[in-house]
């Protein structure tokens, strides 16, 4: 990759993070909500083979659809699930929402709109895009729209900062979901 250049100039392959744990979009929630809680991440890319990003699945995403089936999410909703002990239907709140955790598919709860980077870019770009979008991530895709790397706000910071942090090493399948490669691991996103 060469030496490091100056701010404005710095592409994000540069910067990005290459270790990226992502979901396909037929694993159910509860493997995905497992796969962020491991990996102290707050989103991941769903992506299909070869992988092709579809969708972000964030910590936000999975309580929208916990919300939906159940109502917690609310300070009612959560007030409900801490308090209740015999909820309508004879079973607790609680069972509900594991249940809908179990049940429910990734491609249910992800956001279908994906804003990517390409790993060519200037780092300028992804920080127009990051605060144009209002996203906290930006996965990184390489010519032929496959994910590469995943670029955070912290990434971003960082770069125009010149604070530096450790890398690891590259994308290499992690555990399996219903028979598709989950890969891994990880970085703060």
């Amino acid at each position: 990759m060469g030496e490091p250049t100056v701010e404005g100039r710095q592409r994000v392959s540069e910067v990005m993070t290459k270790l990226v744990v992502t979901t396909p979009p037929e694993a159910r929630l509860e493997e995905a909500a497992r796969l962020l809680r491991e990996h102290h991440i707050s989103g991941l890319p769903v992506v299909s083979p070869p992988h092709h990003v579809i969708g972000l699945l964030s910590e936000q995403d999975i309580v929208r659809a916990v919300h939906r089936a159940t109502g917690v999410a609310s300070a009612r909703g959560l007030l409900d699930l801490l308090l209740e002990s015999a909820p309508s239907r004879g079973e607790s709140m609680l069972k509900v929402c594991r249940r809908q955790l179990k049940n429910a598919r990734v491609s249910d709860a992800m956001s279908a709109r994906v804003v990517t980077v390409d790993e060519d870019a200037p780092m300028s770009e992804a920080a127009r895009l990051l605060q144009e979008h209002g996203v906290k991530r930006l996965p990184v895709v390489d010519g032929h729209g496959n994910l590469v790397g995943i670029l955070s706000r912290t990434d971003v910071h960082q770069a125009v900062s010149g604070a530096t942090r450790p890398r690891r090493g590259a994308l290499h399948p992690g555990p399996q979901a219903r028979g598709k490669s989950v890969s891994g691991p990880f970085q703060d996103l």
